[in-house]
């Protein structure tokens, strides 16, 4: 994977995550478990109704007694086959619930690695930076030089701070948020101007045509989703970007506010992932990220009475994101 660059300006190369093998060892035992059942519950059936049929022939010389043991064998057959079905739908459970936590475990285990990397970059740049302000003395132009990339710095850990305690809080919050009539321009606009701000982008990198329009909702909360929508945007888009922010009321009476943009795209296959916790979509290449910034917007909306949704055509061909948020 190629190395990439910090918001400081700084190569950094991604950390490597090693590749999981409880995941296919599970699958793999899981399945032969199964197949073991499948052919002992089949083995055992045949054994069962060619018994039954031995002493069903057996009827017209015996007496009741050998009718009992017919009935008999289609009791211990039907009742073991439902105990065979039982067992083989616990354990294909269990197999779903054990790689669904092992993906867990490595996407949080890809999430560590990932953020202690980015948190060792800046804090080592920001001590070069302070070491060599200490020991040297550097002209005016040069001191501004370093205290610019050093603040760049400081804001890369804020942002990366902010996304943990933001994920926490989204997870651990089920109350909704307290929604107000809100005009919905400036809070797209403030969003905008911080993330311009944060790249160092011209203002016609994003366009928005305001609309004039009211959203129910709590403006703090919701301008964190559009900074964090166009911060992905940004990040993963071709330079230079490319952002289109639209809004509309539908027909229904909400109101849908698309982010868009013509960056690197999105799998089909991945459009319902992307929005989990520490999910990162293969598309993104050797850009960095955490993958916190979706699962915020996600639980950020839901507690905003909203949805959220993705769109993509594929790799290389954009992708828009959809806010749909109550109006009243």
């Amino acid at each position: 994977m190629a190395s990439g660059f910090g918001l400081s300006g700084h190569p950094v190369k991604p950390p490597k995550h090693k590749k999981n093998r409880a995941l296919p060892l599970t699958i793999t035992l899981g399945s032969l478990l199964l197949f073991f059942c499948l052919a002992l519950t089949t083995l055992w059936n045949i054994v069962l109704v060619y018994n039954y049929f031995q002493l069903d022939r057996l009827k017209q010389y015996a007496g009741p007694a050998v009718q009992v043991k017919v009935w008999n064998q289609w009791i211990i057959l039907g009742i073991g086959s439902f105990l065979f079905v039982v067992i083989i739908v616990g354990i294909t459970l269990f197999i779903i619930f054990m790689a669904r936590q092992i993906i867990v475990n490595q996407l949080q285990k890809n999430f560590i690695d990932s953020v202690t990397h980015e948190l060792k970059t800046p804090l080592t740049s920001l001590r070069l930076y302070i070491e060599t302000l200490q020991r040297h003395d550097l002209p005016k132009d040069k001191q501004a030089q370093f205290f610019d990339t050093m603040l760049k710095d400081v804001e890369h850990l804020d942002i990366l701070l902010n996304h943990v305690l933001e994920a926490a809080k989204a997870e651990y919050s089920g109350a909704q948020q307290p929604l107000t009539l809100t005009d919905l321009d400036p809070i797209v606009q403030d969003a905008m101007a911080v993330v311009l701000r944060r790249y160092q982008l011209a203002p016609e990198t994003m366009v928005y045509h305001p609309t004039g329009l009211t959203v129910l909702s709590d403006p703090p909360a919701l301008k964190l989703v559009l900074i964090n929508l166009l911060d992905n945007a940004v990040k993963y888009s071709a330079d230079p970007p490319q952002i289109t922010v639209q809004a509309e009321v539908l027909p229904t009476g909400a109101l849908q506010l698309q982010v868009c943009d013509q960056g690197y795209g999105i799998a089909p296959a991945e459009l319902n992932k992307i929005f989990n916790r520490f999910y990162r979509s293969a598309l993104t290449g050797s850009q960095k990220g955490n993958g916190l910034g979706l699962f915020i917007v996600r639980e950020t909306v839901r507690r905003l009475r909203g949805k959220v949704s993705a769109a993509s055509a594929g790799k290389d061909q954009g992708s828009c994101f959809s806010l749909v948020l109550p109006r009243a």
